[in-house]
């Protein structure tokens, strides 16, 4: 994202915390993140091998787009949201109506901190946009690794990551937001004390998008 629209979207959610949507500020930024996110989830979700029978968890499912998104290929099997913003999760839930509805797909309250699943539960498992603020990054991740089948994905997105060359204004909003923001070398040391056996990187170019993959 340049940074003119990286900075655009953070002015966009001074109403709303990003960190924990909240009330109707909150589904508002949510409406708007379905929408902003839209490229990165094109770009993300075409380096992860989705099949028809996959369960496949969404971590900070937010304003529920992705979930949709990947439901388009994941036909028969399980969707599964989960979100530490009770805001995130109303909102995510009216985005999936049907979904839901038709039981192929359930988004449910609870935190990357203690996952709600048993051990190697998962074909996949995606987050979009919220390891910057996740509760102690070592530990959540470990705390992935734990829910994904062997040979099964963990696939991280995110707009920016940490480089030489991010812009003043987008280093100052990393440092207001408190995010966490690895180089390359740090999500990879990160993902493989977690447990994941391999880890590739995606980059667009003109962007300063990362997707990191893990596979267990």
């Amino acid at each position: 994202m340049a940074e003119a629209d990286w900075q655009k979207t953070e002015r966009e959610t001074v109403e709303g915390n990003p960190r924990r949507p909240e009330g109707d500020a909150g589904r508002t930024m949510l409406a708007r993140m379905n929408e902003s996110h839209a490229r990165l989830v094109d770009w993300g979700l075409a380096h992860l091998d989705l099949r028809a029978g996959d369960t496949v968890l969404d971590i900070g499912c937010g304003g529920g787009s992705t979930l949709a998104r990947m439901a388009e290929r994941v036909t028969k099997g399980d969707l599964i949201g989960i979100d530490y913003a009770e805001t995130s999760v109303e909102a995510s839930r009216a985005f999936n109506a049907a979904l839901i509805e038709a039981g192929r797909m359930k988004v449910l309250h609870g935190s990357v901190e203690a996952l709600p699943f048993d051990d190697a539960h998962f074909d996949a498992v995606v987050t979009v946009e919220s390891f910057y603020f996740w509760p102690s990054p070592e530990e959540s991740l470990k705390e992935v690794a734990r829910v994904v089948k062997k040979g099964g994905t963990f696939l991280l997105l995110a707009e920016i990551y940490g480089r030489d060359d991010l812009p003043v204004g987008i280093r100052a909003k990393v440092a207001d937001y408190d995010l966490t923001n690895p180089t390359p070398e740090a999500f990879e040391r990160l993902f493989r004390a977690a447990g994941f056996r391999t880890v590739h990187m995606d980059f667009q170019e003109g962007e300063y998008w990362i997707a990191v993959r893990g596979v267990r």
